[in-house]
């Protein structure tokens, strides 16, 4: 496979700090990016996790509390799914299934949860 060269510019006294830190653990700045990148092209679950903790700015909030739980709510409904589909249930046998209204109240709801807790409402 042929290898692509890469160049970008970083403050000086950042890379030399970057640097130090990847001698004491043992690697080159271009090993670490490479692992970065291997890490990117995984994107599974895990890698995912780590790439938006390295990748997401300093300044931007984490997650808030009602994208959490429209999460969880998707990610319920998704287990709930396969589980059906696993004992022999089709998808279409679902009469109460959410529709795309239903969430976006409860995703409504949230925001308006959270920006009480904030005194903004």
């Amino acid at each position: 496979m042929p290898n692509a060269q890469m160049n970008f510019r970083i403050d000086a006294d950042l890379k030399r700090r970057g640097d130090e830190r990847f001698a004491r653990l043992g690697c080159t700045p271009s090993t670490a990016m490479r692992r970065l990148y291997e890490c990117a092209a995984r994107y599974d679950a895990e890698s995912e996790k780590i790439l938006t903790s390295l990748i997401r700015p300093e300044s931007a909030s984490p997650q808030d509390e009602s994208e959490k739980r429209v999460q969880a709510v998707n990610d319920f409904l998704a287990s709930l799914q396969a589980q059906r589909e696993a004992i022999g249930i089709p998808p279409q046998a679902s009469p109460h299934a959410p529709a795309d209204e239903d969430l976006e109240e409860l995703l409504y709801e949230a925001k308006i949860e959270r920006m009480t807790e904030r005194g903004l409402v």
